[in-house]
């Protein structure tokens, strides 16, 4: 009985001992690390969240099954509304008022015999879409790279193209026929804004392209696949007023 007791006893010491040298390594490792620093060699995750002090993301990074939808005014809005994100991974940025101002996304797909892949690196107005966006698109019998430009509005926030979008997904009928005719017309009045500029590649082609406040192209720079080099100017129509060298079929 007393062997018995005595090993009783050491065995509690034992544990004791073993809990305060595991303490010591855990306190040795916040002191040498910082209380708030940890080291990993290697970290494996779907998403990982950068939080600013308040608690909202400043930065998500993400695969493509859990990459953000988009947010603006305090709302979060499901992926499917943005363009294909539902197929991308990458990087997506907030400000401090938790709207979405930019990301990097990126997808490559097989499709059938084919492909489609996607490169986007973008930054965003205030309370708006992207207004600088550099892009690779290739969907495996077209492709074109570059950097483009828009003119956003000041006075519509991007909330309000959302919000259409969203209720479009469910309605039906009249209700999806009305949300239609809204969108129609928000194009028309500039709602969405209009691309301005773009540096790049098309099939092949090499050109500068500047556009007119209603989007359309007015003045073209261009070393199409065979090497000749045009520039053209062009009226709302969209026909040359001028080109060098004269003549020449317009691209």
């Amino acid at each position: 009985m007393a062997d018995l007791e005595r090993q009783v006893r050491a065995l509690k010491v034992s544990n004791v001992a073993s809990w305060g040298v595991l303490a010591l390594l855990l306190l040795g490792g916040f002191a040498s690390g910082g209380r708030d620093r940890q080291r990993f060699e290697t970290l494996d995750v779907e998403r990982l969240n950068v939080v600013g002090a308040d608690g909202r993301p400043v930065l998500v990074l993400a695969n493509r099954r859990l990459i953000p939808g988009p947010s603006m005014n305090g709302k979060s809005y499901p992926r499917a509304v943005a363009d294909g994100r539902e197929l991308m991974a990458g990087m997506i940025f907030f400000n401090d008022d938790g709207d979405e101002v930019g990301g990097l996304l990126f997808n490559g797909i097989r499709k059938g015999q084919g492909h489609s892949a996607v490169g986007h690196l973008s930054f965003d107005q205030w309370k708006q879409n992207q207004v600088v966006a550099l892009q690779y698109v290739d969907s495996g019998t077209s492709r074109r790279a570059g950097l483009g430009v828009w003119d956003r509005p000041t006075d519509v926030a991007l909330d309000k193209q959302l919000d259409r979008a969203v209720r479009m997904m469910s309605a039906t009928g009249d209700e999806l026929e009305a949300l239609k005719r809204e969108g129609e017309g928000g194009r028309a009045s500039g709602e969405l804004g209009v691309q301005r500029v773009f540096v790049g590649s098309r099939d092949r082609v090499a050109q500068v392209e500047l556009r007119d406040t209603q989007g359309r192209v007015r003045v073209r720079l261009s070393v199409d696949e065979k090497d000749v080099a045009r520039l053209q100017l062009l009226d709302a129509a969209g026909q040359p007023v001028a080109q060098f060298p004269p003549g020449g079929a317009q691209q």
